[in-house]
């Protein structure tokens, strides 16, 4: 069964046509321990201010897309899910990082919906609102999967961490927009601005 793409923090949109990270959630910002049910529970990895400080100052705005399947899975309710989020805003809003809008799947695979990443829902989702320009545009996540969702629009993917390695069947097949990976979000703002400024 589909659903909508769901969203939160939004508002009006007025940022169109600015050069913009796209930003995977767990394990990208945050950690992951696993379904996170508990705003309590919400906290940021290291490297993930100052990064997102630096591509802010250079004129980047930043919208989330995540997959939360929890929600599906009944161990997530939405509004714990809306609760968690704004813990992570109001975590960034700190130190004056700010999120455009969080897009999110409740779905699991077997749903077959068109937004649970690698499927492109969410990034159709942002582009389409936000009027989005792939040359101005680049995506970081921790799962192939995370990149692979903006593959077909030619938007450049920044793979982070990544301990653990990908999901089975995803190893070998990397994709085609991987143009980096990095230790963390603060080692992938630098690439970033090193590309996009010659740095």
């Amino acid at each position: 069964m589909s659903h909508p793409i769901q969203f939160q923090n939004g508002g009006p949109l007025h940022s169109y046509q600015r050069k913009t990270v796209l930003l995977d959630r767990d394990k990208t910002l945050n950690p992951d321990p696993g379904y996170i049910n508990d705003p309590n529970l919400m906290e940021l990895l290291p490297g993930v201010v100052p990064g997102l400080q630096k591509l802010q100052s250079a004129g980047f705005q930043f919208i989330v897309l995540t997959n939360q399947s929890g929600v599906s899975r009944g161990l997530i309710s939405p509004e714990q899910l809306y609760a968690v989020n704004r813990r992570l805003l109001e975590l960034l809003q700190r130190d004056y990082i700010r999120i455009e809008r969080i897009y999110f799947c409740p779905h699991v695979d077997d749903d077959g919906c068109a937004c649970r990443k690698p499927a492109p829902g969410l990034v159709d989702a942002a582009v389409a609102d936000f009027q989005l320009q792939p040359a101005l545009t680049w995506i970081i996540g921790d799962r192939f999967r995370d990149l692979a969702c903006a593959s077909h629009l030619g938007i450049p993917g920044i793979l982070v961490g990544n301990e653990e390695g990908e999901p089975a069947g995803w190893g070998d097949r990397a994709p085609g927009n991987l143009k980096f990976q990095e230790s963390g979000l603060n080692e992938a703002a630098d690439r970033i601005l090193e590309v996009e400024f010659d740095l």
